[in-house]
């Protein structure tokens, strides 16, 4: 009785000691594909049932704004699903970035495996947009959008394990942040403003008509209309000319919200401010 006196509070401390080591890193790749991006994380602990239950996550990128949208996302864990659940575009703390955070909707799984050391690939995901600059994890603790933000969006990097008794996310690896892709670079972003870009009526109901001056070459452009969320709604192939040009688009069967209009030539586009669609 004396030793089981003495050695249940050692296990308790032992345990408990184990517990508040529990951290994990995560870490985003660019595949060799150049396409494709690549959620992981790394373990500082090893977590062995039932201390691996895995209760809610979530994953914050960080990118230029109006330049990702997820295409396709793989589940690198069997038995374990993710997917995106929010975008938070041009915050007033960082007015040229976008946020998109992926969320595990598996919760209250076992089937992460949590060994100190090694590299567990969760998710990847291919980008539908065109893009200049760089992706990156969300550094919770620097990054203006950082909550409490402007947007009173939860926002960030997380992952409660039982282990931990709580979140046990305590930064990124080294390797947070990629260029968006190896051709993507060459993409030139031309300011709204140096091509008098318009949107009108704005609020409107039925029809939104685009237009700007144009001092290039006559090309067939690709014309994009999106929600808040950077989802794509509408898509058509337009001829520009040299001069003024302006087309129209069809908003009736649009919900009532605000929507963004992206111009995409050969190697540039324009990102234009949004428009409200009013309810019929």
């Amino acid at each position: 009785m004396k030793i089981y006196k003495i050695l249940f509070p050692l296990c308790l401390m032992l345990l408990g000691t184990n517990l508040l080591l529990g951290q994990v890193k995560f870490k985003l790749s660019l595949l060799s594909d150049g396409k494709t991006y690549q959620v992981s994380m790394i373990p500082e602990v090893t977590f062995q049932s039932p201390l691996n239950v895995t209760s809610t996550a979530q994953v914050t990128l960080k990118a230029p704004t109006r330049g990702l949208e997820v295409d396709q996302i793989f589940n690198l864990q069997d038995g374990v699903e993710w997917e995106p659940n929010s975008m938070t575009e041009r915050p007033i703390e960082a007015p040229e970035s976008d946020y998109l955070s992926f969320g595990l909707v598996t919760q209250g799984t076992d089937k992460i495996v949590y060994e100190a050391g090694v590299e567990v690939p969760l998710f990847a995901f291919t980008n539908f947009l065109e893009c200049q600059g760089k992706i990156a994890l969300m550094d919770n603790s620097n990054d203006p959008f950082a909550i409490p933000n402007s947007r009173q969006v939860n926002i960030g990097n997380q992952i409660t394990v039982l282990g931990a008794q709580g979140d046990a996310y305590i930064g990124n690896a080294t390797e947070s942040e990629v260029l968006c892709g190896d051709n993507l670079t060459a993409i030139e972003n031309i300011d709204p403003t140096k091509v008098n870009l318009s949107l009108f009526p704005n609020p409107a109901t039925d029809y939104v008509f685009v237009a700007f001056s144009w001092d290039r070459k006559a090309a067939p452009i690709k014309l994009k209309l999106m929600d808040v969320n950077g989802k794509l709604i509408q898509e058509k192939t337009i001829e520009i000319i040299k001069g003024n040009n302006q087309t129209k688009m069809d908003i009736q069967s649009l919900a009532q919200g605000n929507y963004f209009i992206e111009l995409i030539g050969d190697n540039w586009k324009i990102s234009a401010d949004q428009f409200v669609k009013l309810g019929q």
